[in-house]
């Protein structure tokens, strides 16, 4: 049985060699040993072919499946070159396509032109050279918090549109218009205009409460930062707003909003103000219809809050420099201080303390760039070292209260950016953070009944407001940290 499997397995040999012959045929002078196994046979088959020519051997582990070195087969390459698509072409083409990204901003307390359209989302060098350059667009400089810019940019953050509500809520024949500053890029260019809006003055009333600072609060009432500003204003002489705020003390707040077409523009004036601190009520009404006098705040029995200087020419500020004899930080010697210096960034606006006219507008020796004030009575002010004034003062200008009438900058003898400012009563310089400061004239007679007229809906405006706060008093008295 063995021999005559070992015969059939001979002939399988030979038709096996013939055929692996054609392919061994082509391959010259390079050995090679090819193995076959199978598993039936249990026999090894060893093919070679070498310098003398094809040999076979067979050994008794099996048969495998011819399978010549493929690194001695000769190969072919097939090399075909694709078409492959303009992707360049198709990013600029979705960027065409892409909707552009409008978004709006308040400006908020510090903010320059760049952090601000940082904010907005401005990758435009183009744009923010022609704001630096052009005369047309200065009034974007004027950043007021509070007040609302909105930017229409595209995908890379080039600017289509920029519009900045600078002026809300004036009157002009009997209608009450915004201006604003509008920015446009067009296929000439880019351009600025001033565009007036006629808008709609409306009346919110709104209830908030403190847990970490004035504005934490304002903030989660959805009050615009302008109208919390005031709050902090019409009430600084009686509360220290950095020190004197308790957890749990809360405010109600009556004020003007200005909208165009239904859409909001600004915030206006706060018209009734109540603010319960450590359990005492604060109170203060607006009342403007007093022939012959200005507008300002009252409590509601007709006393004016108002004092004829506000004690900081800035509103949030530090002072680094005091009124005293100090060491000269230029000279080195020690020479009298005649003022305050307020320490703060380049730009930083800065306001007149109360109503005057300006007796000097320009550069002055060590002052630098220089204002100088002059109020009713013996008093005057001087505000030093500024980097530019406010558009269209000049000797003569009147200007009220809480005016914005420079920026602060390092002009004339500083080391860095800082307001000197100085309160001079009969043309001799004293402490401003110590004098006492005169009070606003009160009402008379006719006056206060005109007052009483005018404030009677506010009062019951704020009495229903105090009802619905009840479930909102403070169960508390905590202390915060001073902000």
């Amino acid at each position: 049985m063995n021999r005559k499997f070992s015969g059939i397995a001979g002939a399988m040999l030979k038709r096996i060699a013939a055929a692996v012959h054609q392919v061994l045929s082509r391959i010259t002078s390079h050995p090679a040993t090819y193995t076959l196994t199978s598993s039936p046979l249990k026999r090894r088959i060893v093919i070679g072919v070498g310098a003398a020519g094809l040999f076979v051997t067979a050994g008794a582990i099996g048969v495998a499946p011819l399978a010549p070195d493929a690194a001695l087969l000769p190969t072919s390459r097939i090399v075909e070159s694709l078409e492959l698509p303009d992707l360049a072409e198709q990013v600029t083409q979705q960027e065409a396509e892409a909707p552009d990204f409008i978004r709006e901003e308040r400006v908020q307390r510090g903010d320059s032109v760049a952090s601000l359209l940082n904010r907005l989302g401005v990758d435009d060098p183009e744009f923010e050279a022609f704001v630096r350059k052009s005369p047309d667009a200065r009034s974007l400089y004027q950043l007021y918090p509070g007040r609302i810019v909105q930017a229409s940019t595209n995908a890379q953050g080039e600017v289509r549109w920029l519009r900045y509500v600078h002026t809300p809520g004036a009157e002009v024949n009997g209608k009450v218009v915004s201006r604003l500053l509008q920015i446009e890029r067009t296929a000439e260019g880019i351009s600025a205009k001033e565009v007036q809006l006629d808008t709609e003055r409306q009346t919110r009333v709104a209830h908030g409460q403190i847990h970490s600072s004035l504005f934490g609060a304002t903030d989660a009432a959805n009050i615009p930062d302008s109208v919390a500003t005031q709050i902090a204003e019409i009430l600084s002489g009686e509360i220290d707003f950095h020190r004197d705020l308790r957890r749990g003390d809360y405010f109600n707040v009556v004020y003007e909003v200005y909208t165009h077409q239904g859409n909001y523009v600004q915030a206006g004036r706060v018209l009734a103000l109540e603010f319960v601190n450590k359990g005492t009520a604060h109170q203060a009404v607006w009342f403007d219809q007093q022939p012959g006098t200005e507008g300002g705040y009252y409590t509601f029995e007709g006393k004016s809050l108002r004092k004829a200087f506000l004690r900081s020419p800035m509103e949030f500020t530090r002072v680094t420099s005091g009124f005293s004899r100090r060491l000269h930080p230029i000279f080195k010697t020690w020479r009298e201080h005649k003022g305050v210096d307020y320490g703060a960034p380049h730009g930083t606006p800065i306001r007149s303390t109360a109503d005057g006219t300006i007796e000097f507008i320009g550069r002055q020796n060590g002052y630098g760039n220089v204002v100088i004030i002059r109020h009713h009575g013996q008093y005057s002010t001087l505000y030093a070292h500024m980097s530019s004034f406010a558009p269209g003062l000049t000797k003569g200008s009147r200007v009220s209260q809480g005016q914005f009438i420079g920026r602060v900058g390092s002009t004339g003898w500083a080391t860095g950016p800082h307001l000197h400012y100085e309160f001079r009563i009969a043309g001799k310089p004293v402490d401003p953070l110590t004098v006492a400061l005169p009070p606003a004239p009160d009402l008379n007679a006719r006056g206060l009944a005109l007052f009483k007229k005018h404030t009677e809906p506010l009062r019951h405006q704020m009495e229903l407001l105090a009802r619905l706060a009840n479930d909102d008093a403070p169960s508390d008295d905590v202390a915060l940290a001073s902000q």
